[in-house]
């Protein structure tokens, strides 16, 4: 099969109307090229058996064909009267046995049909048996070509399949291989009738019964399209924060070249509880054309922050960060902060521990603009203190706006994320050592959080967000491009 290139896109719908998907969810698009799904059939049934099965089931010696094409099956009384002593061709001796013993890996050619289906071409060549009246084997070789128009329809429960409005068949060349030709003919009568007069005939008996029978093949790479298209639809976890379920939002739109799926994602919590967008409306996808060849999938930036928010509802945000979560060189005692605010020392005595609580007050806000992705964390830090024998003091609270950089990529088939500080703006809530600048706590605050509270949350995550299964794709390693509407998407080569 062919190899191709993939592309993961982030795009930034927000300006864009909303989608009419289902609550809940978030909205994914996918884009398939033609040439990727003919290798993808094409590999299906190289690697899944398949021919080898229909062969087993449909053409072996006991199957279907076996029995119209046996001695006493339907060619058998066709070459009874066609070539028998007193039929047609007189001189030529009788067949029996007549069976398909094998099958070629076909090759498949498709022609998108707009709004409608697909045109299915299957190019294959056949071997068949048989024995000769005078002794001997009798092995054919016949071309032949499949032509089928199918429809694309999606049952009661959602799922996508093919469905055959008709079927034709066309036999080529009927190849008799010279050594064996003695089979057919008396040697005296050699001179007398030629092969391609026999070749003719045999097409034209063969031709008479195969194409009914070769209508199951059809079924068969239908078969294999069906549950490709299938895999699309599936519920997949995500780890210790739930699953989430892609289904299709709508019909899929077939195009000149490639069929588009939208779909809508849904996340659903350890307990099954359905999880919202963050502005309670799904952006919608639009992808951009493209002149390369592959698959192109499309997530709106509603799926990357109901993740981000099903980890932060689950705590996964929350974090008491403690000198013992950080280097030696981050200092979390009260003696690092009495240079900055000397008043620090008449409230707390001596130099005590220092905690850092960070809460978070909503769920993160992404944003995909400018070929950067972010998440923005809204909540309050506060430091605190505890002397022994003596509670839990706050010494002041900070609120809190803690830009993160979101790095994606694509490994095992799931978006990854990483996460990175971009920038801290603090702001003093309330204090209990008197006015203190805020600003002046960056730096230290940064400090910590890059050294424990990144790492936390990035283990919150590390799970992955699958990725819809198209046509078996692997998107391992793929170019993954963050865009808004103002970009262009790179071509798929």
């Amino acid at each position: 099969p062919k190899m191709f290139k993939f592309c993961v896109v982030f795009l930034l719908c927000g300006l864009l109307t909303p989608s009419q998907g289902l609550v809940g969810s978030a909205s994914v698009s996918a884009r398939v090229d033609k040439d990727v799904l003919e290798s993808a059939i094409t590999g299906s049934l190289a690697n899944g058996n398949l021919l080898e099965g229909l062969l087993g089931g449909l053409l072996g010696g006991g199957g279907l064909v076996g029995g119209l094409l046996g001695g006493n099956g339907l060619v058998g009384g066709l070459l009874g009267g066609l070539l028998g002593k007193n039929g047609l061709l007189g001189t030529i001796q009788g067949l029996t046995g007549l069976k398909i013993v094998n099958i070629t890996l076909p090759k498949i050619t498709l022609s998108f049909l707009p709004g409608v289906g697909l045109q299915l071409n299957i190019y294959t060549q056949l071997l068949v048996d048989g024995n000769g009246a005078v002794g001997g084997l009798l092995q054919l070789q016949v071309e032949a070509n499949i032509t089928a128009r199918v429809r694309l329809v999606q049952d009661k429960s959602g799922a996508l399949k093919l469905v055959i409005e008709n079927c034709k068949t066309l036999l080529g060349d009927v190849n008799i291989p010279a050594h064996l030709s003695h089979i057919l003919f008396p040697v005296c009568l050699l001179p007398r009738l030629k092969v391609p007069l026999v070749e003719k005939t045999l097409k034209s008996v063969l031709g008479g019964v195969l194409p009914r029978l070769l209508c199951p093949v059809v079924d068969t790479v239908l078969g294999v399209v069906n549950s490709l298209l299938g895999s699309v639809t599936s519920v997949l976890p995500l780890g210790a924060l739930g699953d989430l379920r892609y289904t299709l939002s709508s019909l899929p739109i077939i195009g000149d070249k490639s069929i588009q799926l939208d779909l809508n994602l849904l996340l659903r919590d350890a307990a099954g509880n359905v999880v919202e967008p963050v502005r309670g409306l799904s952006s919608p996808v639009t992808l951009l054309p493209t002149t390369g060849r592959g698959v192109q999938v499309g997530l709106s930036q509603d799926v990357l922050g109901a993740v981000l928010g099903l980890a932060q509802k689950q705590g996964a945000f929350n974090l008491d960060i403690t000198s013992s979560a950080v280097p030696s060189s981050i200092s979390l005692s009260t003696s690092a902060l009495v240079s900055a605010f000397p008043q620090l020392s008449t409230v707390v005595p001596g130099s005590l521990p220092l905690a850092l609580r960070v809460r978070l007050a909503d769920v993160p806000e992404v944003s995909l603009r400018d070929g950067k992705a972010t998440a923005t964390l809204q909540g309050t830090i506060d430091v605190v203190t505890r002397r022994p024998g003596f509670p839990v003091q706050t010494l002041f609270s900070l609120d809190s706006d803690i830009g993160l950089n979101i790095t994606p990529s694509v490994a095992s088939g799931k978006l990854r994320t990483s996460l990175a500080i971009d920038r801290v703006k603090l702001r003093l809530a309330s204090s209990q050592i008197g006015p203190i600048n805020a600003s002046r706590l960056e730096g230290w605050v940064t400090d910590a959080l890059t050294a424990a509270y990144v790492p936390a949350i990035n283990s919150a995550v590390s799970a992955g967000i699958p990725l819809p299964n198209i046509l078996n794709t692997n998107f391992e390693n793929s170019q993954v491009d963050i865009a808004d509407v103002r970009l262009s998407f790179p071509s798929i080569a």
